[in-house]
């Protein structure tokens, strides 16, 4: 079973899973990242078992990104003096982070290894396009929306010569072509217990939403669109 759901919001960011904290962010939405937004869609504690789907990210817009600077509270706990009235008696330390501008993205997911009942659950809250968590663009301050797209039956295919719409993996026979935008990122493609994150993979990504030319290509056909599985 393929489902497909567009998610879109002002601003997004997706760290480096093995990172506790980085400015920068990926592109787009890693598996793991989609894995957490279909759990908190479903309402799930627990979501390891979508490590056995497989999904494909297609960049619909993206307005670029820019470095942002945020005031945070330092030490803030150890530092709290409420014999004193309250308040901090040390100041706010800044950070800086790079937010992802007006992201938007179509994501399908071949959930036909996903165990019946955890795939009945998920299918079940995209259809109502609910989400019992809150919804996020890679991070708590970054709010998403989402709509259901539907399920499709995809059609295997094999080209010469063919234009992907989604992110691809680097080992294919890809063509850079002047016009487009392009960058290289490595990503999960799994989680297990205690945030262990694995089967990393390279991938092109073109971030203007522009497809991909990809010579002797293996592709899926989803309605309109010819994506890649990961």
């Amino acid at each position: 079973m393929v489902v497909g759901f567009e998610v879109w919001a002002d601003f997004g960011h997706f760290s480096h899973p093995a990172t506790i904290y980085s400015s920068l962010t990926y592109p787009v939405p890693p598996k793991t990242t989609v894995m957490g937004m279909m759990g908190a869609m479903a309402g799930l504690d627990e979501y390891l078992g979508l490590n056995a789907m497989r999904y494909s990210v297609v960049v619909e817009r993206l307005e670029g990104k820019r470095q942002f600077c945020f005031n945070g509270i330092k030490d803030a706990l150890k530092e709290l003096d409420p014999k004193k009235g309250g308040g901090f008696r040390k100041g706010r330390k800044q950070f800086y982070r790079e937010l992802l501008i007006d992201p938007h993205y179509r994501i399908y997911c071949d959930l036909g290894d996903v165990e019946d009942e955890l795939r009945s659950t998920v299918v079940a809250a995209l259809q109502r396009e609910v989400a019992y968590y809150p919804l996020y663009m890679g991070i708590n301050f970054c709010l998403a929306n989402y709509r259901f797209l539907g399920e499709f039956t995809p059609k295997l295919q094999q080209k010469e010569e063919v234009w992907i719409d989604s992110i691809v993996p680097l080992t294919y026979d890809f063509v850079i072509e002047p016009g487009k935008q392009y960058t290289d990122v490595r990503m999960a493609r799994s989680v297990s217990e205690g945030r262990l994150f694995g089967d990393f993979t390279d991938y092109l990504v073109e971030t203007t939403g522009q497809p991909i030319m990809c010579k002797n290509a293996e592709f899926v056909q989803v309605g309109d669109e010819k994506i890649v599985w990961s």
